[in-house]
């Protein structure tokens, strides 16, 4: 049973920004609202500036996200979004298990996951808030070229696991996997540009009562 659906289209007058939350990085003490553009939307970047020039004296000034406020739970959760980056690096859907803010207030990321991709593969990076500072590990990765000005479509499908949940990433011909005690059972989710001219299309979400078949996973 489909539990809820959300299907957004980024294109000129084709959603609504006021029902999605920008979200600030804790790294920098800004919060920057996507560009909107004909068929899609990208990062805030400066203008005039090379692709080598930005990455290289540019990268933390160039952050931007934004989250739906609509919760996502069920057996098996989706989400994905068509995106492209201009250099190396790096668009992302992110998942966050709570509508956390910053100490004044303003909408912040604490204890969250990304899903990343760039030029050389996908990384997973797992983000937790202690003691007032934010930390990361690479919980997951899988290296594969990915092209520059090419759109791909990023998936993300969370379901309970055989021993914790589970997260399968599917980009391409790429499809990995892995089981983590620190995936969410429930969550939101949305996508976040940095590092670079990111460019995203459209974002899909869906939750729905269907259940892990381990033998059509080749588990046995």
């Amino acid at each position: 049973m489909q539990n809820a659906e959300v299907s957004v289209d980024f294109s000129r007058g084709k959603w609504d920004p006021s029902e999605w939350i920008v979200f600030k990085s804790l790294r920098f003490d800004y919060a920057h609202a996507f560009v909107q553009k004909d068929d899609h939307i990208e990062n805030p970047c400066p203008e005039g500036v090379s692709d080598e020039d930005l990455y290289a004296n540019h990268v933390t000034e160039v952050y931007a996200s934004i989250v739906h406020p609509k919760r996502l739970e069920g057996s098996t959760i989706e989400v994905s979004s068509t995106m492209s980056f201009d250099h190396l690096m790096a668009p992302l859907i992110v998942i966050t298990p709570e509508l956390d803010a910053d100490d004044q207030g303003r909408p912040a990321f604490k204890k969250h996951i990304e899903v990343v991709l760039y030029n050389e593969g996908i990384n997973v990076w797992h983000y937790y808030w202690k003691d007032g500072k934010l930390s990361w590990y690479l919980a997951a990765y899988v290296r594969a070229p990915f092209e520059a000005k090419r759109n791909y479509e990023l998936k993300v499908k969370v379901q309970a696991g055989r021993f914790y949940r589970r997260m399968t990433i599917e980009c391409g011909s790429v499809k990995f996997g892995y089981e983590n005690p620190e995936i969410p059972a429930s969550f939101y989710a949305g996508v976040t540009g940095c590092e670079g001219r990111n460019r995203f299309y459209d974002f899909k979400s869906s939750s729905s009562d269907e259940q892990v078949d381990f033998a059509a996973d080749g588990e046995h």
